[in-house]
């Protein structure tokens, strides 16, 4: 046991050597080799190497390790490490062949755990998800849209991204209906940037409606969406809800959103509130800004907000 122990360390320490070196042909193919080894650590070490490098000539040594890592994967590859990585480098190569894509949307893998067992494999449906989705496979968004139902909240945002990724006709309308029919806020986050991302115009009274949601973990998600969108036109709907809604968590998010946009006419907005907001307020807008704190000009504006709001009556 411990000689395999040993074996394993020195192949990955030779693959940690390789990482820190400029691709060569003679490189390419010692990292071909840890690919084609039993080991799904090694594996999944060489495949992210085979990424970083852009490494298009690995390409068949990548899709007949992840078809090896396929056959009874619970026990060749724990916890899809190497599968993971795999699919990862073939996205970075925009390897354009829909098979092993396809196959990792549908993979379940169940392990065992305390208690019970666990699916390990939602982040390969997601990798499948955006693989498929950057081919030309021209069922893709309907192969991927079931897996934004998927119980594993990882594999949704996947499905997510995948969409907006592909920009095929009726992406949008799928994740509005997506937001609509809601989710987790972390996957509904993902719906509201992408849809910014992709139809900034058209998306940005839709995602700014969710401000008003009931739930405040859904307003706040869409509140860093619009600010993260960097979009002039988010700062009236972040200004108007962070001056209607009082919940404090909520307004002091809607604030950090106003800084996020990195426009002028936010900026003034929150220094404003430091020199003449309510003592609260003013604190919220001073943590706003903290993202700036690298900014001496901006430094120095505050300073002198915080200044003129000490020396006032």
């Amino acid at each position: 046991m411990a000689r395999k122990v040993s074996s394993l360390e020195e192949q990955l320490d030779r693959l940690a050597e390789l990482r820190a070196q400029q691709p060569s042909p003679e490189r390419q193919a010692d990292v071909a080799k840890y690919l084609a080894g039993k080991m799904n650590l090694v594996a999944a070490k060489a495949a992210r190497i085979a990424g970083e490098w852009l490494a298009a000539e690995l390409t068949p040594e990548l899709v007949a390790a992840f078809d090896r890592f396929m056959v009874k994967p619970e026990t060749t590859d724990k916890r899809c490490a190497a599968k993971i990585e795999i699919l990862k480098a073939l996205c970075k190569l925009e390897y354009s062949s829909p098979s092993v894509f396809r196959r990792a949307l549908q993979h379940v893998q169940m392990e065992p755990t305390w208690g019970g067992s666990v699916d390990t494999a939602a982040e390969v449906r997601a990798l499948g998800a955006m693989g498929l989705a950057q081919t030309d496979y021209p069922e893709a968004l309907e192969e991927i849209v079931p897996l934004l139902l998927d119980r594993e909240r990882d594999a949704r945002i996947g499905a997510v991204r995948a969409v907006a990724a592909s920009g095929l006709p009726g992406g949008a309308l799928l994740l509005r209906l997506k937001a609509l029919s809601g989710d987790e806020p972390e996957v509904l986050g993902e719906c509201f940037a992408a849809l910014l991302r992709a139809a900034p115009t058209e998306s940005l009274e839709f995602v700014a409606k969710f401000l008003d949601h009931r739930e405040e973990a859904v307003a706040e998600a869409a509140a860093l969406a619009l600010g993260d969108s960097r979009l002039e036109s988010a700062f009236a709907a972040l200004r108007d809800a962070s001056q209607r809604l009082h919940a404090h968590a909520l307004r002091r998010t809607l604030l950090l959103a106003i800084a996020l946009l990195r426009r002028e006419t936010a900026i003034d907005y929150l220094l404003d509130l430091v020199e003449n907001g309510e003592s609260q307020i003013s604190a919220d807008a001073v943590a706003a800004l903290a993202m700036y704190k690298d900014d001496p000009n901006l430094q120095a504006r505050l300073d002198r907000a915080r200044q003129t709001r000490s020396s006032q009556p």
